[in-house]
């Protein structure tokens, strides 16, 4: 079967479940059998705490039984998806990308956090803080490439209405861009859309199938 030896992780984001990445997972599941959904607490549970969950379900599916591991994460799964590279350091990982992925953090995520206790109620915010942000991850793994999708279509209310142009709805354009990026696309798709349509599932496997974006 084909890219039986390739493992396929998926990382969702913020306020979000392991059911938001069926769509990617069914759109990939022809070219590669093999993918495990990170089933984070990403609402009401700490940064951590979703990095521990996602370490432990990547964990229990052997990746080191696998030639190659690839990962692909939606918003905030992209953040978390660096920190296990860099933690656990699989030297069998030869993709990523971060989709729609705050790497310099979120300005809503700082407006948002003006609410008293919203800090507590939605504990994932403080780390997408355009504060906690000052600094990307990046994974020291020989091979890894590492592709950004950079949505500019800000019609989502939060973005047009606090976000300057570009941005995708919730996240700016130039947060959504990573200084490691082997490859770039740009796309209309807004960001919670980025989640189940099929211009995103394109790119993330023309990206896993070819290392790069052709168009």
């Amino acid at each position: 079967m084909a890219n039986s030896d390739t493992l396929v992780v998926l990382a969702h984001g913020f306020c979000r479940s392991g059911k938001n990445m069926q769509v990617w997972q069914k759109a990939l599941a022809d070219d590669f059998p093999n993918i495990v959904i990170a089933d984070m607490p990403a609402k009401h549970r700490s940064f951590e705490c979703c990095l521990d969950k996602l370490v432990k379900t990547v964990d229990a599916a052997g990746p080191e039984h696998y030639q190659q591991l690839y990962l692909a994460g939606h918003s905030m799964g992209g953040l978390l998806l660096r920190e296990y590279l860099a933690l656990r350091r699989p030297q069998n990982a030869r993709k990523l990308i971060c989709v729609g992925t705050p790497h310099y953090g979120s300005k809503l995520s700082d407006i948002a956090l003006l609410m008293p206790g919203a800090g507590w109620v939605w504990p994932p915010l403080l780390a997408l803080r355009r504060s906690a942000r000052k600094q990307i991850t990046v994974p020291d793994i020989s091979g890894l490439k590492v592709a950004v999708i950079v949505g500019r279509n800000n019609a989502h209310w939060p973005g047009k209405y606090f976000l300057p142009e570009p941005a995708d709805g919730l996240v700016e354009a130039y947060s959504a861009l990573a200084p490691d990026a082997d490859s770039v696309a740009y796309t209309d798709v807004p960001h919670d859309y980025m989640q189940y349509d099929s211009r995103i599932t394109d790119l993330i496997k023309e990206f896993f199938l070819n290392g790069t974006f052709n168009s």
